[in-house]
């Protein structure tokens, strides 16, 4: 599982791993509830996210995650995987399955 965590970036957080993978169990959250999921500060999620997805100001974006305004409530941003991000969590699960 590290391998596949240190392709993306030698240097990729845990606290970004950790995000992703709540998105990938519920795709369609929102920023807060991302938050209160890690039990990260909203500011801090804000950054992950925006590392994970295309909207990063500074640095590397990793391009594994899309925000979208909700379709119903306009201040909401919902969090989903792109392609890249499901092949990637695919990838992590093969590796590394869950057992239920």
């Amino acid at each position: 599982m590290l391998q596949v965590w240190q392709r993306i970036d030698g240097e990729f957080p845990l606290q970004y791993m950790l995000c992703l993978i709540e998105i990938a169990a519920d795709e369609g959250l929102s920023l807060s509830d991302l938050a209160t999921r890690t039990q990260m500060p909203l500011s801090t999620v804000s950054r992950i996210v925006g590392a994970l997805s295309d909207h990063r100001k500074k640095g590397k974006s990793y391009g594994l995650i899309r925000v979208d305004i909700s379709a119903t409530e306009r201040r909401r941003k919902e969090l989903s995987l792109t392609p890249r991000g499901r092949a990637l969590v695919g990838e992590l699960g093969e590796v590394c399955p869950v057992s239920g």
